[in-house]
């Protein structure tokens, strides 16, 4: 089987280029697939525009903000994004296309169309609608038109079961959706012999580091983790440090969280911005907890696997799509969604380096013997086999 992969966030600077990388790089271990192809090669504007106009422009909406833009190319699949997978099909023969879904899609009865005995899979992380667009009006409306595009597709992968159910509920049949949850890459996430982030740092040998790996969108409620750190702190914690390791819209609010509680913090949570990825074992290494406590039900939150992989102790969101995965106790900490708990869980974990162990190496087992990028990419490519003519 050739496969086409298009997935712009393959040269993203956030979460979805660690997924597209690992899924990717993956698909050449696998027997049934000879060759697979990416779309964009490189920077996705650049790509696109450069195939159309052979330069490249900053585009027909430029001057409008940007918050309209990425509506605009949600609700208007893009024919010029249409052609070049089409082009790219046919010039290699694929039997199969992967499309990542996004802000920006092509059509997919047109690709059906023209290339009929191609087998098209969405790659569905979130719904649209529901993460970038929540305020829309007529907001179920648009879901359902939504799922419709999404149905137009042969075969779908989401990365939690409430995401299928989600999907369900518009009438997409459940056979064409799989529920196939994140991966990790072994050598990528070995942090054995890893050192010298605190020493490089100040921080002291002896300090208790908690540390956060991810995005800054508000949905992470990041400056309502800072309030607790400094809670900690002020109740005779003061060992607690909280690395920040990432970047986003909600950076603002991050550091003015920071600078509210100047008094008690001093320079105990440092941010460090977006890092290259080679550079973030090393950073990881230096935790002695892992925190990703707040995210969306749907979120199969990658850095959860990536925290466990590594085998560092670990505190993940008490949310359908996380608990369908990780059991409370056994590989991680679950805190909930209200926030009433995350203090008595890192005192729990803080003050019990045994229970830490516990499920350091638990939830490392689990991860790298069930949630690899090549268990992922075998997953996907035998959901497409069994779709394929239908």
């Amino acid at each position: 089987m050739k496969i086409l992969y298009y997935c712009p966030e393959y040269h993203a600077r956030h979460g979805g280029r660690t997924h597209a990388r690992g899924f990717f790089g993956a698909l050449k271990y696998l027997p049934s697939v000879s060759e697979s192809f990416l779309v964009p090669k490189s920077n996705s504007h650049s790509d696109v525009q450069n195939a159309i106009n052979k330069k490249p422009h900053r585009g027909k909406l430029w001057m409008f903000p940007r918050d309209l833009q990425r509506m605009v190319r949600f609700f208007r699949p893009r024919p010029d994004l249409t052609r070049i997978l089409i082009s790219e099909l046919r010039a290699h023969g694929c039997d199969a296309l992967i499309i990542r879904t996004g802000i920006s899609q092509p059509t997919i009865r047109d690709i059906k169309k023209a290339c009929p005995g191609t087998t098209i899979c969405l790659e569905i992380n979130s719904l649209i609608v529901e993460e970038v667009f929540p305020e829309l009006p007529l907001r179920r409306i648009l879901e359902r038109w939504e799922a419709g595009r999404y149905n137009q597709a042969d075969a779908i992968v989401v990365v939690s079961s409430y995401l299928k159910t989600s999907l369900e509920k518009y009438q997409i049949c459940r056979e064409k959706i799989l529920v196939n949850q994140n991966g990790v890459n072994r050598e990528a996430i070995d942090i054995a012999g890893l050192s010298g982030v605190r020493e490089q740092y100040g921080i002291p040998k002896a300090a208790f580091v908690i540390g956060y790996i991810g995005g800054m969108e508000t949905f992470r409620r990041l400056p309502e983790v800072i309030g607790y750190i400094a809670d900690l702190r002020r109740a005779g914690n003061d060992d607690i440090y909280f690395l920040i390791i990432g970047d986003g819209k909600d950076m603002p609010a991050v550091q003015a969280a920071i600078e509210a509680d100047q008094d008690v913090l001093e320079d105990a949570v440092r941010c460090f911005g977006w890092l290259e990825y080679s550079e973030v074992p090393r950073y990881l290494a230096t935790f002695d907890l892992a925190i990703f406590p707040f995210t969306n039900a749907y979120c199969s939150p990658l850095k959860l696997f990536e925290y466990l992989g590594a085998g560092v102790p670990t505190i993940g969101p008490d949310t359908p799509a996380v608990r369908e995965v990780f059991e409370d106790g056994v590989h991680l900490k679950l805190v909930k969604q209200d926030g009433s708990d995350f203090v008595s869980n890192v005192l729990a974990l803080k003050n019990n380096p045994q229970l830490r162990t516990e499920l350091a190496d638990s939830g490392k087992q689990l991860v790298l013997n069930e949630y690899t990028w090549e268990r992922n990419a075998e997953k996907v490519v035998e959901h497409i086999q069994s779709r394929r003519g239908r």
